[in-house]
């Protein structure tokens, strides 16, 4: 065999075995920006989960969906208590400026035509399962949609286009087989191995809607941050906004997030504290196996 033949050869089965180890595994994450970006395309996007078809840009969505219009209100007003708080402590914050001083997000980028929320990710939550069934729930774990804040806009001539550290993840529960089990549901990540994980095969197994029940918008956010030449001591630091809401039509509920306990009421109420204490005490296997939410009465 000459070495020319059998160094391609050794890139022939090199290539063949990636795909197969590729095709034989399951899908944890989908994170291909064409890939992505058909999904948001094709009912995926952003504005779907508020029932808003055709243009996705946030002015849009601002003005034509009550849900969204009332979550920009709360982190507006959340924004504005976090800056207010600040400045109180003699760190005042700005939207706009080139000055060496602490930045806080511009509220106007989540209701203008010059920003949407793009699809950044697609993640397979399956081992959430063991979660649900801890609580007696018959669900097959979740499938999580990752938002980013993008904008493009022209100025002077020139496209200006970025993103955002500012991001929403909508989850959606992973509905049961039809015998209860989670086989079935496991078995729609696993393209064969004359699949490949496109929008169509996606669309058609795993993401197929059907399945899908929406559970919640979670926000994290970057709303603060002070550059490296004011926060010498720490290279920079950020301050981040987290929230869940619950998205029922047109109507918006707050929910704490999960397995955050509020310290501060916890403290002023000794027995909320000890019944917390035995709850955990109670439900200590459910701990060690990494599976335990602690009840919204404690969060």
């Amino acid at each position: 065999m000459s070495r020319g033949f059998a160094l391609l050869a050794a890139i022939f089965v090199a290539v063949f075995m990636a795909h197969t180890a590729r095709a034989e595994g399951p899908v944890t994450i989908v994170d291909d920006p064409a890939v992505l970006a058909a999904l948001d395309a094709k009912g995926f996007d952003f504005a779907s989960i508020f029932g808003v078809d055709g243009k996705g840009d946030l002015k849009t969505l601002y003005d034509k969906a009550p849900a969204y219009h009332r979550i920009v209100e709360t982190v507006a007003t959340d924004v504005a208590a976090l800056r207010a708080e600040m400045k109180a402590g003699g760190r005042p914050l700005y939207e706009v400026i080139d000055g060496n001083v602490g930045r806080i997000i511009d509220m106007r980028w989540l209701k203008t035509d010059a920003a949407r929320f793009r699809l950044v990710g697609v993640l397979n939550r399956l081992d959430r399962r063991d979660f649900a069934e801890a609580r007696g729930e018959g669900r097959c774990g979740e499938v999580r949609f990752i938002y980013r804040l993008a904008y493009s806009f022209k100025k002077n001539g020139k496209v200006l286009a970025s993103r955002l550290p500012f991001n929403f993840n909508a989850i959606y529960s992973a509905a049961p087989d039809a015998d209860g089990g989670c086989v079935g549901v496991a078995g729609r990540w696993t393209p064969q191995l004359d699949e490949s994980v496109d929008t169509g095969w996606l669309i058609g197994g795993p993401l197929e809607k059907a399945g899908l029940s929406f559970e919640q918008l979670e926000l994290n956010a970057q709303v603060v941050r002070f550059p490296s030449g004011q926060e010498t001591e720490f290279g920079g630091q950020a301050a981040y906004l987290m929230r869940i809401f619950g998205i029922d039509g047109e109507a918006v509920s707050e929910k704490p997030l999960e397995n955050t306990p509020d310290a501060a009421r916890l403290a002023e109420d000794a027995a909320l504290k000890a019944k917390l204490a035995d709850y955990i005490s109670a439900n200590a296997a459910a701990v060690d196996l990494g599976v335990y939410k602690i009840p919204h009465e404690f969060l």
